[in-house]
């Protein structure tokens, strides 16, 4: 009764900081923004010599420990295209798997060793909902390579420039390649180099097919030659590194199976006992280490389905 009082206090306490915390982050954004524009807006007196504001491009708008923490929870604030869930809600849900976790654990470690554990497995579980949507963005961004290459190289052979066939590419591509190629847009914009653009296109999503963009444009740049056939063969590369990405997913089809059959076996002869004999159930609920045991061997479940998930993933990259 005690321990769960004490969650019941000190977790919500810890929602509260984690929210503001990132609030403020936000806020402190939005706060520096409205003072930007506020000064701009304001009229100077007549004869008074004005300085015109010059175009700069700045580092993040984040602080460096900010940006350590973002980083490890694989949260990009720059990114919020990317985020099928909003952080609070996210932050609510690791929250509350820090709650179950402690609530669990409790009786397996004692009160004070699942006090200290249980934040950590709240940490990794917005962790992983933030690596999630991330994967599935660039995902998404990844099988719209070979068709952003493709129009770009018919672009340019219909005799188009290279900048005019990237704002092509951010009219009639789908969404999120999209709204990437519209940000490297902006970026030339604001006059940063092409290259220079699309290598921040790679550090945002984490794809080396737009790192092979980016040196091939800055080279061709330097060097000369035909840009059309430079494209067309990294089009062809690309495509075919994308077909071979797909068929590894493919083999990996069984491996995936392999692992939803071991996570499901348990739960079905588990349910089949039930039936059969409910005290063979009643003895991992009712009695204390048998709910241990229960707990133990699904903490080890979790583990080993996680481990093949790496596995299969690793797999796939190589």
């Amino acid at each position: 009764m005690s321990t769960a009082l004490a969650l019941l206090i000190a977790l919500p306490l810890l929602l509260s900081l984690l929210l503001g915390g990132l609030a403020l982050i936000h806020g402190g954004t939005g706060r520096a923004m409205r003072e930007r524009v506020r000064g701009l807006s304001q009229v100077a007196p007549q004869g008074a010599d004005v300085a015109l504001p010059s175009i700069r491009v700045g580092g993040s708008r984040h602080g460096a420990l900010a940006m350590r923490i973002f980083r490890f929870l694989r949260f990009n604030p720059d990114m919020p295209q990317e985020q099928v869930i909003a952080w609070p809600l996210v932050a609510l849900l690791g929250v509350l798997a820090t709650i179950g976790a402690a609530l669990m654990l409790g009786e397996i470690l004692g009160q004070a060793p699942a006090l200290l554990v249980a934040p950590v497995i709240g940490v990794l579980a917005a962790r992983g909902i933030f690596g999630w949507q991330h994967a599935r963005y660039c995902e998404q961004v990844f099988v719209q390579i070979p068709d952003a290459l493709g129009l770009m190289v018919r672009a340019i052979r219909a005799g188009l420039p290279l900048a005019e066939a990237l704002r092509g590419i951010s009219r009639e591509m789908p969404a999120p390649t999209r709204d990437e190629f519209a940000r490297v847009i902006g970026d030339m914009a604001i006059g940063r180099p092409i290259e220079v653009a699309l290598a921040r296109l790679h550090e945002r999503t984490g794809l080396t097919e737009y790192a092979f963009l980016a040196v091939t444009l800055g080279l061709q740049a330097q060097t000369g030659g035909s840009l059309a056939e430079t494209l067309d063969n990294l089009s062809e590369m690309v495509r075919k590194r994308v077909a071979m990405a797909r068929r590894a997913q493919a083999m990996a089809g069984e491996a995936k199976a392999q692992a939803a059959l071991l996570l499901a076996l348990p739960f079905i002869a588990a349910l089949g006992m039930s039936a059969m004999q409910p005290f063979y159930i009643s003895a991992f609920t009712e009695n204390p280490t048998g709910r241990t045991m229960a707990l133990t061997g699904l903490g080890m479940m979790i583990l080993g389905v996680l481990s093949i998930r790496w596995l299969i993933r690793q797999a796939g990259r190589d």
